[in-house]
């Protein structure tokens, strides 16, 4: 597909010398370029404020990320009392892009991720390069995940990078250029991201669209793998809340299958169906507390007073310090979890809906996340045929440390839930996959000389939850 619509949509987007662009319409946004952030080898880091309705959303040039989306909590501003409503953020970040820069983001906190998102088995990949005919090439990557595999782009992805900023009056575009060898990817690419703020279907709330676009640079003759994803921790309680993720509902009507995992967290290249996992099951909307109890039974092999304990502790004292863990001896039978590892979910869903294999142009529904004591809900439409459910299992609380985060604050185990849509983890193929190759469906895109270029659309849809 050559993303030539989209680039209609998107348009010309130049530089601005004015600092605020806002609209008549009161159904476009206002965006403000706010303080730039300095640092002493890397340039400036340049940040922007996007608002509509009740929505605000902060942007950084930093890793093109989310570090702010402010809501309010619907459930005191439906009672009609008159007061202001109470606003919170709700997604885990660092108190400024200084210290996300120093601190070098290991967990990936609002970032785009890549070159290539999710993890590739032992860092390495085989690619035919169109000159060495049928000779393959193969490319050593960084082991920056428990020095076993490589996990979102390396040690320095893009997520680390301070990207090209631009803004007019409808979004803030950024881009970057990754060079051949970058990371111990081959060729030269320019990679794009394009947010924007726009109405709801409803009158309540915002959408935040994003559009991630990659395209080998002019005359670059090797081929690459490319696959993008936001990596944003939402907690719709707030950032903070004590209770974290536990109180949140979860409903995935449209992943019935996701994809099994080794005990490296690698896929097993199959698709298994929730049914035959009753805790991977999210058809119908389940409290995360409920679906990590079950998960802690069916997966990690605790006894049920146990995983229900677990769950319970925190959301009765909230205590940062607890981190539950897979028992020494290894999970389940047949759930390939090591032992001592801190558990939850950290699993590729397989989103239905689209038009079959390569389908890049049509909008699915990967999730609705809600969180009924305030009302808010966060609905993720996506082009792209996965998306990752991570429940933060490895923040350990002090990884980041707490005097980097935003408010100080410790977070820890299960503290933010991330819905990373995407290509599904570990899919480079060095071939074309057979047709009964259901994994294979969900492969890593390649950009080719003379191929189509890399288009990946994701809504974040904020809102009020219908009761």
């Amino acid at each position: 597909m050559k993303i030539a619509a989209a680039a209609a949509i998107v348009g010309s987007a130049t530089a601005w010398s004015t600092l605020t662009m806002k609209a008549n319409n009161p159904h476009t946004a206002t965006i403000l370029e706010l303080p730039s952030v300095s640092t002493p080898s890397h340039g400036a880091i340049r940040q922007f404020q996007l608002s509509l309705n009740d929505v605000t959303v902060q942007l950084s040039s930093l890793g093109a990320s989310i570090t702010s989306v402010l809501l309010p909590n619907y459930s005191l501003s439906a009672t009609g009392c008159g007061a202001p409503p109470q606003v919170d953020d709700v997604v885990l970040s660092y108190k400024s892009s200084r210290e996300q820069l120093e601190h070098k983001n290991t967990q990936f906190l609002g970032a785009i991720v890549g070159r290539v998102a999710n993890r590739i088995k032992g860092g390495t990949f085989q690619l035919k390069q169109e000159d060495l005919s049928d000779k393959l090439s193969t490319y050593t990557l960084d082991l920056n995940d428990g020095n076993i595999n490589h996990l979102h782009g390396g040690y320095d992805g893009l997520w680390n990078r301070i990207w090209d900023a631009e803004m007019d009056e409808n979004q803030v575009k950024f881009t970057l250029n990754s060079d051949d060898g970058d990371q111990g990817y081959p060729g030269n690419i320019k990679v794009t991201a394009i947010y924007s703020l726009v109405p709801n279907e409803d009158t309540i709330g915002a959408k935040l669209k994003l559009q991630m676009m990659c395209a080998l640079s002019k005359g670059e003759t090797k081929a690459t793998p490319i696959a993008l994803a936001q990596h944003s921790y939402f907690n719709l309680a707030s950032h903070s809340s004590p209770e974290r993720i536990l109180n949140h509902v979860l409903h995935m009507p449209n992943c019935d299958k996701f994809t099994p995992l080794d005990n490296k967290s690698i896929p097993l290249r199959t698709v298994r169906s929730v049914k035959d996992a009753p805790s991977m099951d999210f058809c119908e909307p389940r409290t995360i507390s409920d679906a990590l109890i079950h998960y802690g039974e069916e997966m990690v092999g605790l006894l049920p007073e146990i995983a229900w304990e677990n769950v319970q502790k925190i959301m009765n004292d909230g205590s940062a310090e607890d981190i539950f863990k897979v028992p020494k001896e290894g999970g389940a039978a047949g759930s390939n979890l090591d032992g001592n590892k801190p558990y939850g979910f950290d699993h590729n869903y397989i989103i239905d809906g689209g038009d079959g294999e390569n389908d890049y142009l049509t909008l699915r529904l990967a999730g609705v996340l809600s969180h009924p004591p305030t009302r808010r809900s966060l609905t993720i439409h996506t082009t792209a045929p996965g998306v990752q459910l991570y429940t933060s299992n490895y923040l350990s609380g002090n990884n980041p440390p707490a005097d980097l985060c935003k408010d100080n604050t410790t977070y820890s185990q299960w503290q933010g839930i991330c819905l990373e849509t995407q290509t599904f983890p570990d899919s480079i193929y060095s071939t074309t996959p057979q047709q009964n190759d259901a994994f294979g469906k969900g492969r890593c895109f390649i950009l080719r000389p003379g191929g189509d270029e890399y288009f990946h659309e994701v809504h974040f849809a904020f809102g009020m939850m219908m009761m």
